[in-house]
């Protein structure tokens, strides 16, 4: 028998190595091996390509392309996957396909179809093994396991646990969103793609999609990486066998890992456990480590992790909320476990500096899905929009002269600088006004609607002092209202967030300073008011998104809840609330130029609201109020009805989707798809 090919080229997945060793070995001789190269990028006008194997021949490039999981995850991977086909066959490239079944159980075929085409080749023909000694492949049935890593070239070392549970993990629990990102994973890691990303919305189940992945696509060690203590709580909890609710064995659905043993899962960064104090050997002997982004240190340090561990001790890394995936400690990480899958997930489509997420996104869950699929509330945008041109304002001058200025614009002529105003507008004390009402006026409909569930609001603000305003003027408004910042004592915060979260609690709202960030999750949150103005996308949809999951009230459909948005539009928000409406598909004018929903009395409670001014630092020392404004306050629903069912329209043909895309691979003329779909509905019966 030829020499093991998989032993001598490159493979990225157990799939390129069933495809070497079962295959290609058989169909040549090692002589090929350097006409064979794996991971070879193909640029195509402004599209870049990389096929999984490229076999280099005299008038002959073949394009080696392997299929995975389920072949494809939805509709739009299968015609993307035609689109590719079609522009590496703009190139000159020869492509063939083979899938991980037809690798199983038709290998004597792919081998007969590859000699086939390398005979056509006068430098690839002379390599063509003339009889064939053909083996019956050790592939598990799973077709998921096309993704698992490959077997050569690992040492034994820490792999048992992983080899073995494997296989035994039963997708079943997962939700319908958590298992169509794990296919769409198995297909990015079966064709060689390591640097995975998904973005998927608040309450979609980040957490077990992550430990999912993690019992999935790791050979030897896997390392979650949290932005926080709050995130890397979760992951702890769903790592531990004992906790209720835990992703291992306490879903709904029934366990993941059922008639398996836990893995052994070690959490850094706890009083017991400080890097600094964990020994090499500890790290060794756990299957997974869960740790803070901030305690991975530079490796420079004797008791950073990253000095304690060596690149091929972590083979696959996990980061949740990725969108602050930038940093540099996020790059060394990568870098120094370059050989790892990595995977990072998000509910933010855009890195907290505005650039998309450094990673191929492989399966996106939008915030239309997660409200179509019941999961997450809608969205219901309340703006006030000032009457500028009639806005009084009172500038205070260096020397102590005051002067009451009318309309924006000549505020603006006067403080030279626009972004000034947003400060102006946050500060004030009439504005804030004017967003308490409509806030007042929105808890009091969530109250009759989710009875006898208290709805809660989580305000923004800008620093302690413009915390402890909006807090009094939320009292003022029959709002009891606490502060939560990082300079109280732990003690103190505590007690505020236990009052806001019980129900027999005295507060309704909660002003916080960066607080209740990545991974709170509180489905009483009804409204959410941001009181301050936001440079990030990223960190204003993540402060949003604190209250979208939806509350599991029987009296109230989850297609019936809202989370009302309260802002400003002084506040300079529009963008951020353009680009919500852009991800899922929605025109950004549903929340500017659409006709007003019947709001009438939220505008006429708001117009008579006044209040003494708060002081806005402007240039040089120049401070400014706002005195008095009045405007109308514009509804909007982000999805309306419409557009909510026409996404469970749209999910319904992807997974028409995936079913024709099993029956075309297995048919030498498949139907056309919408021919494949009326005949399914009626064989269904419509279902």
């Amino acid at each position: 028998m030829s020499t093991r090919l998989d032993q001598l080229i490159p493979s990225a997945s157990y799939l390129e190595e069933a495809f070497l060793r079962w295959v290609l070995t058989p169909a040549v001789e090692p002589g090929i091996v350097p006409r064979v190269h794996s991971q070879h990028p193909v640029a195509v006008n402004e599209r870049s390509y990389r096929l999984d194997y490229l076999i280099a021949g005299d008038s002959l490039q073949l394009a080696i392309e392997l299929d995975g999981f389920a072949f494809h995850s939805d509709r739009a991977a299968f015609t993307y996957d035609r689109l590719r086909q079609n522009d590496l066959a703009a190139t000159g490239l020869t492509v063939l396909r083979f899938s991980y079944d037809a690798v199983r159980l038709d290998t004597r075929r792919c081998v007969a179809q590859l000699q086939a085409m390398l005979r056509r080749d006068v430098e690839l023909s002379p390599f063509v093994v003339a009889a064939p000694h053909v083996e019956v492949p050790d592939m598990a049935g799973d077709p998921m396991r096309s993704a698992d890593p490959p077997r050569y070239g690992l040492e034994a070392s820490g792999t048992a646990y992983f080899d073995g549970v494997r296989p035994l993990v039963d997708r079943g629990p997962l939700r319908a969103c958590q298992d169509e990102a794990l296919g769409a994973l198995a297909n990015y890691y079966a064709s060689g793609g390591r640097h995975a990303a998904t973005v998927m919305a608040v309450g979609a189940g980040k957490t077990a999609l992550g430990v999912a992945a993690a019992l999935s696509f790791t050979r030897r060690r896997a390392l979650l990486v949290t932005p926080g203590s709050v995130i890397r709580g979760t992951f702890a909890k769903a790592l531990d066998p004992g906790v209720p609710g835990n992703v291992l064995y306490g879903l709904v659905g029934g366990p993941l890992l059922p008639g398996a043993r836990p893995p052994h899962a070690l959490v850094l960064d706890t009083d017991e456990t400080q890097i600094s104090h964990v020994t090499r050997e500890r790290l060794l002997a756990a299957d997974v480590l869960v740790t803070n982004f901030h305690a991975l240190g530079t490796g420079d340090k004797p008791g950073d992790l990253l000095a304690k561990l060596a690149p091929d001790d972590i083979d696959f890394i996990v980061v949740d909320e990725a969108h602050i995936a930038a940093s540099d400690s996020y790059q060394r990480l990568f870098a120094h476990f370059r050989h790892a899958r990595t995977l990072l997930m998000s509910a933010c489509f855009k890195r907290l500096d505005g650039k998309p997420i450094d990673a191929d996104v492989v399966y996106r869950y939008r915030l239309v899905d997660a409200v179509a699929d019941g999961s997450a509330k809608n969205l219901r945008v309340h703006r006030f929009a000032p009457d500028a041109a009639t806005t009084v304002y009172e500038a205070v001058w260096p020397d102590g002269r005051r002067e009451e200025i009318v309309g924006r614009e000549a505020l603006l002529a006067a403080l030279g600088d626009e972004r000034k105003i947003a400060r102006i507008t946050a500060q004030s004390d009439a504005s804030i006004h004017q967003v308490m009402a409509v806030t007042r006026a929105c808890l009091d409909a969530q109250a009759k609607l989710l009875a006898p569930v208290k709805p809660r609001v989580l305000f923004s603000a800008m620093g302690e002092a413009h915390a402890r305003q909006i807090a009094r003027i939320a009292e003022a408004h029959g709002i009891p209202c606490g502060t939560l910042h990082h300079s109280m004592s732990a003690s103190a915060i505590a007690a505020t967030r236990r009052r806001f979260e019980s129900d027999s609690g005295d507060l309704q709202g909660i002003v916080q300073l960066r607080m209740l960030g990545q991974g709170y999750d509180f489905p009483p949150i009804t409204v959410v008011v941001p009181v301050r103005p936001y440079g990030s996308f990223g960190e204003f949809y993540q402060f949003v998104g604190r209250g979208v999951r939806v509350l599991r009230h029987a009296g109230v459909p989850a297609g019936e809840q809202y989370m009302d948005v309260v802002c400003h539009a002084e506040l300079g928000l529009e963008e951020h609330l353009e680009a919500i409406c852009v991800d899922n598909d929605m025109d950004p004018a549903v929340l500017l130029e659409a006709p007003l929903i019947d709001a009438a009395s939220l505008s006429e409670k708001a117009e008579g609201e006044g209040g003494d001014g708060s002081a806005g630092a402007g240039p040089a020392g120049v401070d400014a109020f706002v005195l008095y404004e009045q405007g109308r306050v514009e509804q909007r629903v982000v999805h309306d009805l419409d557009r909510v069912e026409a996404r469970r329209a749209e999910r319904e043909m992807q997974l028409m989707a995936q079913r024709y895309a099993v029956y075309a691979q297995s048919s030498v003329t498949p139907m056309p798809f919408e021919q494949f779909v009326e005949y399914v509905r009626r064989l269904t019966g419509g279902q």
